[in-house]
């Protein structure tokens, strides 16, 4: 070797290794984990699971073969134990290389957590060649040398957890390998013995190693341990040993049943520890780690959320988020799968893979040892990182989903082109798609929710499933579709024109409806799915004469209906714009006073001074137009004000019957009559008065029923703890309100928490109320809270939260107990006939001329009809409930100060 070349390689060493010792080794100061400058860290770690411990569930064997010891006999039973040894070192090669760990660090992580199971390091106690004596294993150490060289070449910590210990620590088979016909590590000294000597060994080999970042001593244990104090002596055993050793390395310990409860784990007896957690399938809410807070911050010790994942995107970013805004750190589970979706990479699982499960859970005649081996050395690889299946968007959901709302593209697709449903943006739900479901919270609703149904090519909301469409396909499909749902996609349209979508679908029913949007307009009017025969049977849907422009960057398809799957749209240039005529496509309204119109062009700039051609009404009647304009970013869409406030109940229409208002290609806007606002304003329900409790506009948790309380319609059911509903209410008076609660209980005590909601969304508290069991879950008996509430007047989001559970809840009502303070202006008011058979006249004189709003509630307090009265002294008006059901509805005259008449008007039909 030359001198010149030496001096190369020992200054790219220098250069290489000096950073590697940079940071120091981690530490904990008080609540927090620290760097050796004391700077606080934030551990964002993968799980390697499945690499040293396989579960069942990983390797699709979870029917027949849960724990690694009954998959090993599987496979035995197949090739030999030779074979087999050879299929698991080719395993242990390929699941984690270098390759694995840069990747881990390109894609944001800064720790690794390595599941380790003891029979790399150590035999069992059963195999000891003198019994009660330890003898040690290479291949387990030299796989963790060789993760810990990778780590830190990137700089990333390393944190040891024994995952599968002696004898195996929980009645969970797969978790930790248990085998019941064994002694568990809780029936075995020697087991016992043998995990504290194993943590020795290892800490004796890192203890000068900054890299690692600690020792996570035992993985979920969940064995029935009275008080923990079994577990605490075998921690402090533990803990003890290795401090014999090294002091330089943080313990971190996990509660007993699944790492949750630390009973009997407290206080923390050294003073390098902390307490690690595990969070799966539950609510991403303040309160779902309220209690590690506590725990924190009662014995002044850091939190690590050791292990969580098995969700989707959605639950990953609101976990993470949770996570880091209460400043935890956590490690995610895991890294690979066999043919899995929620997680960064997913094994391949091949047709001949297929045939081995097939065999092992159903039996019939084997396969032979050669297919098998091949078929087993196939998979492990499969295993290596470069022939796994990458899923980009789960990182993304990790990292930049936390911290930023935008969508980015998962493709961009040129237009003229096919763009492939599936292929949507990457960002949350609500900004990139919108589904049904969108995440698994089945330990908060006892609920299971398949978030993806095809469980297929990615990890979000969408239900995805494999395509058996032979034309413009990615291979997958969009199923499941429900209304309201929708995905966005990144185009770049090359030229401003008139393009037909060929539109590829399959439908099972009847009830298909969609549209497209662009750069926030629709594009086109609301379509219908054929029926083409089933979900598989695709045919081309031409949805003709559709503009796009080169400033459309946004794409979006909306699901108005069920029952159709849709594989992908290709854009095909047609015509030049002047070649179709500018149209009327939607309208909708943004607010309770202002409709946006959405043309299928851009129009011209400016607009017509007074554009008096355009006319909008309300249940048959014209108001008045207070402003119009061309929206800033999209000049497809019209904005109009109005001197009015529209209600969840108007019929809404809109009109234009002029030649005054021009496309950017100078084509005249076509006139068009009394087409359809969409109404979106929410119910508001009238305070004081009756809220149903199905009437929420949003809802945590809950389920409907039909109810057989008087009445009938529904109550919400399956309530639980940290369950919500929200609700917008309209408080006509500010006062002081009596709350009653309708509600039902097989044999449980209930409660809720009610708040205000403000437009910040924090929560303000009203009062608290419980209710007693009825003995029955539709035995009704109303509770009325003991604890007055005072209400400003307005309109506001009420938020009920379930504070005890279960029951059921029909409805809450609230009554004003104090007076309203104004003067009336009413001098004389009658309505006759009432009783009516629909048609009430309403006579009355003011004391002087006024602005007069009339509004007719239901009982559930939602505005079934409004009009306004300008000017008026004297009153002669007609009331027209005849298209209305019979019942009792509230007749209200509001003036600028609140409400100045009210009375009960009942329609009998007779």
């Amino acid at each position: 070797m030359s001198y010149k070349y030496s001096i190369v390689v020992l200054l790219i060493l220098l250069g290489f290794l000096s950073p590697l010792r940079s940071q120091g080794f981690l530490s904990t100061n008080g609540k927090a984990i620290v760097k050796e400058n004391g700077d606080t860290i934030l551990l964002r770690g993968m799980g390697l699971g499945g690499w040293m411990v396989q579960e069942g569930y990983m390797l699709k064997t979870s029917e027949f073969a849960n724990a690694q010891y009954q998959i090993k006999e599987k496979i035995v039973g197949l090739i030999g134990e030779e074979d087999t040894q050879l299929f698991y070192d080719a395993w242990l090669t390929n699941g984690v290389q270098k390759v694995d760990i840069d990747s881990l660090k390109a894609w944001g992580f800064n720790s690794v957590r390595l599941p380790m199971h003891y029979n790399l390091y150590t035999p069992p106690i059963e195999e000891e060649p003198v019994p009660g004596e330890i003898t040690w294993l290479t291949k387990g150490f030299e796989l963790t040398d060789s993760l810990l060289s990778w780590c830190a070449q990137n700089q990333m910590y390393l944190i040891l957890d024994l995952h599968a210990a002696p004898g195996g620590q929980g009645y969970d088979q797969a978790i930790s390998d248990y085998d019941p016909t064994k002694p568990s590590l809780w029936e075995s000294f020697d087991n016992q013995n043998k995990m504290v000597a194993l943590w020795k060994r290892l800490a004796e080999r890192y203890a000068d190693e900054p890299w690692i970042g600690g020792y996570d001593l035992l993985n979920e244990t969940n064995w029935n341990l009275p008080g923990g104090a079994a577990l605490k002596n075998l921690y402090k055993r533990t803990t003890d040993s290795i401090r014999t050793v090294d002091n330089n390395h943080i313990i971190f310990i996990e509660g007993n049943w699944f790492a949750n409860d630390f009973t009997g784990l407290t206080p923390p007896w050294d003073d390098n520890m902390v307490y690690s957690a595990h969070k799966y399938w539950s609510f991403n809410d303040q309160a779902s780690i309220q209690w590690v807070l506590n725990l924190r911050n009662q014995y002044n010790v850091p939190i690590w959320l050791g292990e969580s994942g098995e969700n989707s995107n959605t639950w990953f970013r609101d976990a993470i988020k949770l996570l880091e805004d209460n400043g935890i750190g956590w490690a995610w589970w895991p890294l690979k799968k066999i043919e899995d979706i929620a997680g960064p990479l997913s094994v391949v699982k091949t047709p001949e893979y297929q045939v081995l499960l097939n065999y092992w859970k159903n039996g019939g005649t084997p396969p032979g040892a050669a297919f098998a081996k091949a078929t087993l050395m196939e998979m492990a690889d499969n295993y290596r990182m470069e022939n796994c299946i990458f899923s980009k968007s789960v990182p993304d959901a990790m990292f930049r989903q936390v911290y930023s709302d935008e969508a980015i593209p998962f493709n961009t697709q040129e237009i003229p082109g096919v763009v492939y449903a599936s292929d949507f943006d990457m960002g949350r739900a609500g900004v990139a798609y919108n589904d049904k479901d969108v995440a698994n919270y089945h330990l908060s609703t006892d609920s299971y929710t398949a978030w993806n149904q095809g469980w297929a090519y990615r990890n979000d909301g969408v239900d995805i499933e494999p395509c058996s469409d032979n034309m413009n396909t990615n291979g997958f499909n969009v199923g499941w579709t429900e209304p309201g749902e929708w995905m966005q996609y990144d185009i770049d349209v090359q030229e401003t024109a008139v393009y037909d979508i060929h539109m590829r679908l399959a439908a099972g029913s009847y009830e298909g409806k969609f549209h497209f949007s662009a750069s926030g307009a629709d594009i086109t009017n609301l379509r219908y799915a054929p029926y083409t025969g089933g979900y598989q049977t695709w045919q081309t849907v031409v949805v003709p004469n559709v503009v796009l422009t080169t400033e459309d960057t946004k794409l979006r398809f909306h699901s108005d209906g069920s029952g159709f799957n849709v594989n992908s749209f290709e854009f095909v240039q047609v015509a030049a714009t002047n070649t179709i005529p500018a149209e009327f496509v939607s309208a909708v309204t943004l607010d309770d006073h202002t409709i946006q119109l959405n043309l299928n062009k851009a129009i011209a700039e400016p607009l017509p001074a007074a554009p008096a051609d355009f006319e909008i009404f309300v249940n048959g009647t014209p108001i008045s137009i207070s402003a119009v304009a061309l929206d800033d970013n999209n000049n497809r869409i019209v904005t109009f004000d109005v001197d009015f406030t529209f209600y969840n109940s108007h019929v809404i229409k809109i009109s234009y019957n002029g030649n005054q208002v021009l496309a950017q290609d100078g084509t005249e806007l076509s006139t068009f009559y009394l087409r359809d606002v969409q109404n979106t304003v929410p119910v508001y329900h009238l305070v004081p008065g009756r809220v149903q409790a199905e009437g929420f506009f949003f809802q945590s948790g809950s389920e409907l029923e039909n109810t057989t309380d008087t009445g009938g319609g529904e109550n919400v059911s399956h309530l639980d703890v940290g369950d919500y509903l929200d609700y917008y209410i309209e408080v006509s008076h500010s006062g002081a309100f009596k709350v009653d609660y309708r509600t039902a209980s097989e044999s449980s005590v209930g409660g809720v928490a009610l708040q205000l909601i403000d437009e910040n969304g924090n929560p303000q508290g009203l009062h608290t109320v419980s209710f007693p069991s009825t003995g029955n879950w539709q035995n009704w008996t109303t509770t009325t809270a003991n604890q007055l509430i005072s209400l400003p007047q307005g309109r506001h989001h009420l938020r009920v939260v379930i504070t005890q559970a279960p029951f059921n809840l029909n409805w809450f009502e609230f009554t004003q107990l104090t007076p309203v303070e104004q003067p009336s202006p009413v001098v004389d008011m009658q309505v006759s006939p009432n009783p009516g058979s629909g048609i009430f006249l309403l006579k009355g004189t003011l004391t002087d001329v006024h602005n007069l709003k009339m509004c007719v509630y239901d009982l559930s307090g939602r505005p079934v009809l409004e009009e306004t009265w300008k000017s008026v002294k004297l009153v002669e008006e007609t009331i027209d409930l005849s298209h209305l059901p019979d019942g009792s509805y509230y007749l209200s005259l509001q003036m600028q100060g609140g409400v100045v008449y009210a009375l009960e008007l009942v329609k009998s039909g007779h």
